[in-house]
């Protein structure tokens, strides 16, 4: 393990000792994203993230956590989150500890989305290089962000706004310049055969996004949007409704 600061040290630990409530989502149509953790040459925290291909149907260019849809063969989340990630970006899942999971969201296409929270012990942001490859079906770029800029981040380089959507009202979060200074790997691997499940399209359900971090197209800036803070609220919501969005789907 690479050597972390005290602040990373302090982190990892009230994550681990984070408990996720209880999951009430009555729905076997599940996705997860990976929200991985590493150190960088200072001993700080940060995350991967990546910009999606301007190539896919929905949320083109968007900055998101590796992540996607529950397969079948998926024993769980964690194993969904862990394949997308390889998937996405060559992680491989043994690489990634998870650490805890947080309390699923709702996708803008109403998919349950799981962030899995994991770190990378054998990881650094400088052998990024070396270790990660972009799928470029589904990754135009991989890059990290510090963790700090998203926790405690600087007044000019953070302000909000509020909006109301489905049953609450929600923080949209606005990050400045936070990829001005982040390792950026390009696609190196060449397109999968047509036909192989990661040339495919995704279709409007695709949640790779769902907890995504959004570039404005007026700068380097970042979005995201916060959790629903009552959550047995939400997931009764849904469990009534989600016959509604499957005819609507239709």
């Amino acid at each position: 393990m690479h050597q972390l600061n005290q602040k990373s040290l302090d982190a990892l630990k009230n994550l681990s000792n984070y408990v996720c409530p209880q999951d009430n989502y009555q729905t076997t149509k599940r996705s997860a994203v990976l929200v991985a953790l590493l150190p960088n040459e200072k001993g700080d925290l940060e995350v991967i993230l990546t910009s999606r291909s301007s190539s896919l149907r929905t949320n083109a260019g968007d900055s998101a956590f590796p992540g996607g849809k529950r397969d079948p063969e998926d024993v769980d989340l964690i194993a969904t989150a862990k394949r997308e990630a390889m998937e996405e970006v060559c992680l491989p899942p043994s690489f990634s500890q998870v650490i805890t999971l947080f309390p699923p969201v709702l996708s803008r296409h109403m998919q349950v989305v799981t962030p899995v929270v994991a770190f990378c012990p054998t990881l650094i942001t400088t052998d990024l290089f070396n270790t990660l490859s972009a799928n470029p079906s589904e990754v135009s770029a991989i890059f990290t962000v510090p963790l700090e800029r998203f926790l405690s981040p600087q007044p000019e380089e953070y302000d909000y706004f509020d909006m109301s959507w489905m049953m609450s009202g929600h923080r949209v979060h606005r990050f400045e310049r936070c990829g001005t200074d982040n390792f950026l790997l390009t696609p190196a691997r060449p397109p999968p055969p047509p036909g192989s499940r990661s040339a495919t399209v995704p279709d409007e359900g695709d949640t790779s996004a769902s907890l995504s971090y959004s570039y404005s197209n007026d700068g380097d800036s970042v979005y995201a949007h916060d959790q629903l803070t009552d959550q047995a609220q939400i997931a009764k919501w849904y469990n009534q409704s989600k016959h509604t969005f499957r005819r609507s789907s239709l």
